[in-house]
């Protein structure tokens, strides 16, 4: 038998190592579309997985929210029950008071529960939140100083007054009139000595600077309008204001500690204005104003790692002014710590959001309803433009006392000119408010007025909102508008003005029964007679809204929460199915390739 010659063997050889190492590179190498597929896969995947925990979280959230708004009217009703009580004498009283006693103590192991499980949901949702929100290298360096860019949201005409705050704070606290304020809220939470603005919740740096995401119900109007004042011997109370922000605060740091203070009243006299590094001295913000933290533990909840109040001066002379709050495009801007160096101190990346400004003040609202709510990388905040003429001319429902001597806890006293300046301004007001109120023939009728206006204004915002004029917020496109935004339905806790579609007198000629082809409530030649029966119909409509059973509000408003929630949770599921389906592929499609 011949035999190949030794060379011979060695090319056929080497040939066929060569075929065979071919042929195994092939099968481990996968084809362009297939690889391309795959990907497309996982990141969809990823992506169900990042909106399931989304969701979750906004739904665990849902639930302390509720809690809390629990927990404050509880507070707000032991305080009523005490200032009944106090006008009773003897052992009744002393036994009334034992029973108050026992249901604070209850109230307060609630809350206590309510902070431990919020502080650990805050840690775990500021985890989540550290996702690459591809901001450049000159972002970084501008975020939490200077505004990002962003859509310029206006909303010209007001679509709400100081009605809206005067009617849903009332649930959380009491109103007092003063002379150097006006008329001025007070929580009921200021009983508790540890207790001040700005210390329940946490901060988020936004393409417009600083922004206080508040877990307390009436935080969505006393931390973005308005101010604080700390008074001597009565605590805090706020005084409200029509300009919105993400934050009315004061900062101050050094390399270990950050703490901010929220502005006093006087600074509402300065609409428009910057304020800078030199704020504390011109509005005589002191030491006992302010909050201190570590900056280690900074965009976590605040009420978990605030330091002791007792310390405030020491942090207050240790540390500098760092205040820049600006305006830009009509955008209040709150600059303050540096994003970039903070998030270098933290070692890691603090969450950043987009603000999308939610302008409309919608009747059916309640105050979780008025909570910021966090969607991908977009934080959505409610701001309808509250700068009403009229706001000076408002008034109460109810107010608890007068405050004849008002004295303000400062550091240094307050400049001459913001004083002489903020009582211009008071002046002003008024007198544009008496204005309005004059113009439309009285009292009355300004009310029928201002409740048209308030109502067209909230129509055309909304047509021009569903008619893509301006872009000034995005829809979420899983919540359906509610046809009947506008209205207070019954039930409604937060009532802002009336029902009034259309002007009365012309509901009343068009709603009323025809017979024998002519309007039997409506006389030929007697126009004054259609009016009167439209005013009484706008009054019983009124008392109507008004005689709506709390309980019944109540009952409403948990229903709804509930409803929500289980609809958020099926939600949940469909996109764990969603997840489970697309995980499902990715395997399927690797098997297919490897066969």
């Amino acid at each position: 038998m011949p035999t190949l010659p030794k060379t011979m063997k060695n090319r056929y050889l080497t040939s066929i190592l060569a075929l065979v190492l071919f042929a195994a590179v092939g099968c481990d190498k996968q084809s362009p579309s297939s690889a391309k597929k795959i990907e497309e896969l996982e990141q969809k995947n990823r992506e169900a997985t990042a909106r399931q925990q989304e969701l979750e979280q906004q739904i665990e959230d849902q639930k302390l929210a509720v809690e809390r708004d629990a927990i404050e009217r509880e507070r707000m009703q032991i305080e009523e029950d005490r200032s009944e009580f106090e006008r009773l004498k003897g052992e009744a009283a002393a036994a009334q008071d034992e029973a108050l006693r026992a249901r604070e103590q209850a109230l307060a192991n609630r809350e206590g529960k309510l902070e431990q499980v919020q502080s650990s949901l805050g840690e775990k949702d500021v985890n989540l939140s550290q996702r690459d929100e591809h901001l450049s290298e000159r972002e970084r360096d501008l975020a939490g100083r200077e505004a990002l860019a962003f859509n310029k949201t206006e909303q010209r005409e007001p679509v709400a007054d100081y009605g809206m705050f005067y009617d849903s704070l009332s649930a959380y606290g009491s109103w007092f009139e003063t002379q150097d304020y006006g008329y001025v809220w007070q929580p009921v939470v200021v009983r508790d000595s540890n207790w001040r603005p700005y210390s329940r919740g946490r901060w988020i740096c936004s393409d417009r600077g600083w922004t206080w995401v508040s877990d307390e119900p009436f935080g969505w109007a006393t931390y973005h309008y308005g101010r604080w004042a700390l008074l001597r011997g009565r605590g805090w109370i706020w005084v409200p204001g029509s300009e919105w922000a993400p934050s009315w605060v004061s900062w101050r740091e050094n390399d270990q500690y950050i703490g901010w203070a929220p502005l006093p009243p006087e600074s509402l006299a300065y609409r428009g204005r910057a304020w800078d590094s030199t704020v504390d001295i011109q509005l005589g913000i002191g030491a006992s104003w302010y909050h201190f933290m570590e900056i280690r533990h900074f965009g976590s909840p605040v009420y978990s790692y605030r330091l002791p109040a007792s310390r405030n001066v020491t942090f207050f002379t240790q540390t500098t002014n760092i205040t820049y709050i600006h305006v830009e495009n009509q955008q209040v801007i709150c600059g303050g710590p540096g994003y970039r160096k903070l998030s270098d101190r933290i070692g890691k990346p603090l969450p950043f959001y987009r603000l999308e400004m939610d302008h409309q003040a919608r009747q059916n609202r309640d105050s979780l309803g008025m909570r910021p709510r966090i969607q991908g990388d977009r934080l959505v905040v409610v701001a309808p433009n509250m700068d009403a003429a009229w706001n000076d001319g408002l008034k109460p429902k109810r107010i608890k006392d007068r405050i004849d001597r008002v004295a303000v806890e400062r550091e240094g006293g307050l400049d001459h000119e913001i004083s002489d300046q903020f009582k211009r301004s008071r002046e002003e007001a008024h007198l544009k408010a008496e204005q309005s109120i004059v113009a439309p023939g009285g009292r009355e009728k300004f009310e029928q007025s201002r409740n048209e206006r308030l109502l067209e204004n909230r129509r055309r915002a909304e047509e021009t909102l569903r008619g893509g004029k301006t872009r000034d917020i995005a829809a979420k496109p899983d919540s359906p508008r509610d046809p009947a935004e506008g209205r207070a339905p019954r039930g409604s806790e937060v009532p802002i003005v009336p029902d009034l579609k259309t002007p009365p007198a012309a509901e009343s000629l068009t709603r009323q029964p025809m017979e024998g082809g002519r309007n039997p409530e409506v006389q030929p030649g007697r126009p004054e007679r259609a009016t009167e029966q439209a005013q009484q119909a706008q009054q019983a409509q009124q008392e109507a809204l008004k005689n709506v059973p709390q309980e019944q509000t109540r009952e409403k408003g948990m229903l709804e929460k509930r409803r929500e929630a289980q609809q958020q949770a099926m939600e949940a599921q469909r996109e764990q199915a969603a997840k489970r389906q697309q995980e499902q592929a990715i395997v399927d499609a690797k098997k297919k390739e490897e066969a």
